[in-house]
């Protein structure tokens, strides 16, 4: 069943017409970019009110064990657990017979960045789908997923165009310029490590042990915010690219951060709750200290070019962070009217998140992608649709 929709073509293909959906949807959602094999189904059944989400599924490889996420283990992971999954989430939709119950209407997966066997499991199951099911395709760029998400729950109408973006995870810490969907400017990216890995690596330095080692360690703080040693403290904690001769630097650094714990930890044995609480507090205040001092720099180098903006998006695992969410508001407020954070549940890598952006993609820009195109390991947010694969929509 095709969707009635309607589009004039402006001859550019970013700058498409909003199309007119006529009739409900639904969408099945696939994100494996790194550890996490994810599936869910959004219901698009109005067009005046948010997505339902119908079936939300996860399963995380334990990586504790190995000290990090191990390519080949993930990959493995990811083709043990999708099929399973996928089925699930159709049997718990009553829609393990497409002939009996064809409300599988759309496809989004996760296309890149990420780690191209992870990448590649995920994309090739859905490519299946789509072909078994006879449904287009949208492969999604992860990143652009975390970045919208906090819209959904307004059904796209906040933060409104164009806002500004701190992207913080694992694997990724930027701050992005979005004018529209397809129109994004990385305005600060990390010259090393992401601000995730870094405050996992000083955890794991700390003995914090689990597959999210920082929010381990800041549900610790939180445990008994008063058993803190004052005494107990961290020599030489940086403020990176912030000396006289790097505070022009449009970038973040926080590897630095994971060396001057190694460097201080040799300085104690057996540490005491209150020692660890301490080291803890302080290592993720400077952290968060580092990422302020440089998004305020930013934002007053580019003032003319965010004039207009009032929106801040935080997303991404580290957004979760309610530390970091009190500090950005406290540091940012007299700049930026309005924050805007994605559900807790949200925050981490999440299919639900592919299937909104797809669900953009699809409305706003028309477009699909062909069965041509292969997962990419690195892809800029500000080059959304230059790579290949993209096509429009068949009305």
């Amino acid at each position: 069943m095709m969707l009635s929709t309607s589009w004039r073509s402006t001859g550019n293909l970013t700058r498409s017409l909003p199309l007119r959906i006529n009739r409900f949807y639904k969408v099945l959602a696939i994100e494996t970019s790194c550890d996490d094999t994810c599936v869910s189904i959004l219901d698009r059944f109005a067009e005046t009110q948010p997505p339902r989400v119908l079936v939300n599924l996860k399963s995380t490889l334990n990586s504790s064990e190995y000290g990090g996420i191990i390519p080949t283990m993930a990959h493995e992971h990811h083709q043990m657990k999708i099929g399973s999954l996928v089925q699930e989430a159709l049997t718990a939709h009553k829609c393990t017979s497409p002939k009996e119950n064809p409300s599988i209407d759309l496809i989004c997966v996760t296309r890149g960045p990420g780690m191209t066997g992870s990448l590649s499991a995920g994309l090739t199951f859905a490519k299946g789908l789509s072909v078994g099911l006879n449904k287009p395709l949208i492969g999604v760029h992860h990143m652009l997923g975390h970045l919208l998400i906090p819209r959904m729950a307004s059904n796209g109408s906040a933060p409104e165009y164009p806002f500004i973006s701190l992207l913080v995870s694992g694997g990724h810490s930027m701050l992005v310029l979005s004018e529209s969907i397809d129109k994004h400017e990385i305005l600060c990216n990390t010259l090393d490590i992401a601000i995730g890995d870094s405050l996992d690596k000083c955890g794991r330095e700390l003995g914090f042990k689990g597959n999210m080692i920082a929010k381990e360690m800041d549900a610790f703080i939180n445990e008994d915010k008063n058993d803190v040693d004052h005494n107990c403290i961290l020599e030489k904690l940086p403020n990176p690219l912030h000396g006289p001769n790097n505070a022009h630097v449009q970038a973040f650094s926080f590897s630095p951060f994971v060396s001057v714990i190694k460097d201080n930890i040799q300085n104690y044995n057996n540490l005491t709750d209150a020692q660890l609480r301490s080291m803890s507090i302080q290592i993720q205040n400077a952290v968060f200290k580092h990422l302020i001092t440089k998004i305020q720099y930013v934002v007053k180098k580019n003032a003319d070019k965010l004039k207009n903006v009032t929106g801040f998006v935080c997303s991404g695992g580290v957004s979760g962070n309610p530390t970091l969410r009190e500090t950005l508001e406290r540091e940012l407020a007299s700049r930026f009217q309005n924050f805007y954070y994605p559900r807790n549940d949200l925050c981490t890598d999440n299919s639900i998140m592919i299937g909104w952006a797809g669900i953009e993609i699809y409305e706003k820009l028309g477009l699909i992608s062909d069965y041509s195109i292969t997962p990419i390991r690195q892809w800029p947010m500000n080059e959304l649709l230059t790579v290949s694969g993209w096509k429009k929509r068949i009305l």
